[in-house]
């Protein structure tokens, strides 16, 4: 037992070292967040104000310029350490409860801990509300706001909803708001806030929620009372806490109901030189984007643009389709839209977001047109447009296609080019150089075209003694680049949305696919065919020889034949396989 103790001793003295050595040097140099729990507020509400530090701190913090705008109802202060794979960290967090001395824009100044300070924040304080003779002096009371007083069918109202209460209360319950327009959109706005507030020289604790709310009729909206239900609890019996649920019975009250005043706005309607579709929001913004800063445009090949549109004071639901006009060497294929709504500073935030794939038809350099939303300015109370700016872009031909061919030479240089010799020098009777090399180069042509004769007259008596139906591994990559080719052709006859050539390429796509026995025509091409590839090469006959084929869209062809797997080459025969079962 001695002996064990000796040995864990160094363990033991190196652990409580480890305990007592400060924390790393890295972790010096902290970082301070300071953050507001509601902006704006109104006098005589409390808000919290935290401050988050992440390191080790220079110092204390000095509250003491809050002050000047500022009552520190309460403060307290927590710290988290922790020490993941070898790496140190210390978060330490002060929450303040504050109240506003005065209203206006007040500012909140980086408070110092020691040499590091944290950052500012702008906060803009109301005028209390004017308490209603008829809650003077009560223990429980409902209050009810809506902004603003007059609006336009479409736009977004906030309507805030208090509760205020000097007592305990069980079992509490509110109806949701009712307004007598049945097709108004009614939207809560984030979770319910908690704060402390005085009225009336009490101290009250406060609940708030609101709602967005956006009118459908012009005229006059009218704000049901909301109805709130709750158990009053009473005072324990010599201000003890209750330590049996038969306490807990005689501590529960008579039950409570207050109702809330009713309230009406004016809604005006749609004017009559606003934009269609109508758009009433404080703030709209349209962007694009590419999935590359600089993106690569070519023939036959898609690129996907992103278009957002971002809106203050509208629902997502509410916001139209984009719908970008594009120039004649283009095609576009639209996805489906993603909606998102956002709530921020107690207004909802519209989101519609659209991806369209735009596939190039022709090279050359092209100009996007600009793309525009018309809005309604709330703010301002003005029409306002939303803009994309156009775009140039230099389309690149396809990949793999062939280079322009150069032209050809006139009949008179063609006739003429194999003439032109040298002439012969006067008085030697020898030909001349160039003479002489035109009769060695026709002695080893004809030499050549005799040993290819004879080549392929082997080749012939040797394959016609090979079995049918034997395949090669050779021939395999011929076979998969004639089946490359063919589907590289039908690609660019569907984006051209070119039915005739269309019709060529898929026949001399069928004949790699089929290569026994190729398909005779459309028809024969749709029964071998398979569900969405069958479907469209009828269409394709029907846009061929139809009575009112229309107009052809060739993508659903190219997409649905390019997934079609090419077919299994059959290995070839070994040697162990069965005689044939009549020899010829």
């Amino acid at each position: 037992m001695v002996e064990t103790m000796t040995r864990a001793f160094p363990f033991i003295l190196i652990l409580a070292a480890s305990l007592l050595l400060p924390p790393p040097a890295h972790a010096a140099g902290a970082t301070i967040e300071a953050r507001v729990s509601r902006n704006p507020v109104t006098m005589d509400e409390t808000f919290r104000l935290t401050f988050e530090a992440e390191g080790d701190l220079d110092g204390d913090p000095d509250f003491s310029p809050l002050e000047k705008d500022f009552d520190i109802l309460q403060r307290s202060q927590s710290q988290n350490i922790q020490m993941i794979n070898g790496r140190y960290s210390r978060t330490t967090r002060w929450t303040l409860s504050l109240m506003a001395k005065a209203p206006g824009k007040l500012e909140i100044p980086p408070i110092s801990f020691g040499g590091d300070r944290s950052n500012g924040i702008s906060i803009q304080v109301w005028e209390s509300a004017r308490p209603q003779a008829a809650d003077t002096g009560r223990d429980l009371f409902l209050e009810v706001s809506v902004e603003p007083e007059t609006a336009y069918v479409g736009q977004q109202l906030i309507y805030r909803v208090r509760l205020y209460r000097a007592v305990n209360i069980t079992d509490p319950s509110l109806t949701p708001p009712k307004f007598n327009d049945p097709d108004a959109l009614v939207e809560q706005l984030g979770e319910e806030q908690a704060f402390e507030a005085r009225r009336h020289g009490r101290n009250y604790l406060v609940s708030q929620i609101d709602y967005a709310v956006f009118p459908q009729t012009s005229g006059t909206l009218t704000l049901e009372p909301m109805v709130f239900q709750a158990r009053i609890l009473r005072q324990a019996h010599g201000g003890g806490r209750f330590g049996s649920p038969f306490d807990m019975l005689e501590r529960a009250g008579p039950v409570k109901r207050i109702r809330s005043r009713p309230l009406s706005i004016e809604v005006l309607p749609i004017p009559k030189d606003a934009p269609r579709p109508w758009l009433p929001a404080s703030s709209l913004q349209l962007s694009a984007g590419w999935p590359e800063s600089q993106p690569r445009f070519r023939v036959g090949e898609p690129v996907t643009r992103t278009l957002i549109l971002v809106a203050d004071g509208l629902m997502s639901a509410q916001l139209p389709r984009i719908a970008p006009a594009i120039p004649a060497g283009f095609k576009q294929y639209p996805d489906q839209p993603l909606l998102e709504d956002r709530e921020d500073n107690g207004t909802i935030t519209g989101i519609r977001q659209e991806k369209i794939a735009l596939v190039p038809t022709e090279p050359g350099l092209h100009t996007l047109p600009a793309v525009e939303i018309a809005w309604w300015n709330t703010a301002t109370n003005r029409r306002e447009v939303a803009r994309v700016p156009e775009q140039r872009i230099q389309v690149l031909p396809a990949a793999g296609s062939a280079p322009e061919p150069p032209p050809e030479p006139s009949p008179a240089k063609r006739e003429t080019k194999g003439l032109e010799r040298p002439p012969t020098p006067a008085g030697t009777g020898m030909p001349t150089r160039a003479e002489a090399g035109e009769g060695f180069f026709r002695w080893l042509s004809l030499f050549l075209a005799l040993g290819w004769v004879a080549t392929a007259l082997a080749w012939w008596r040797l394959g016609g003694r090979r079995k049918p139906g034997r395949t090669t591994a050779g021939n395999t990559a011929p076979a998969e680049k004639g089946r490359k080719q063919c589907l590289a052709e039908l690609k660019r006859a569907c984006i051209a949305n070119d039915a005739e050539a269309a019709r060529s390429a898929l026949a001399a796509w069928g004949a790699t696919q089929w290569p026994a026995a190729p398909p005779r025509g459309l028809t024969d091409m749709a029964a071998r065919l398979d569900g969405e590839a069958a479907r469209q090469a009828s269409i394709l006959e029907q846009a061929l020889y139809g009575r009112d084929g229309g107009g052809w869209e060739g993508a659903a062809l190219w997409e649905a034949i390019r997934h079609i797997q090419p077919p299994r080459t059959p290995r070839e025969s070994t040697g162990d396989a069965l005689a044939p079962l009549y020899p010829s």
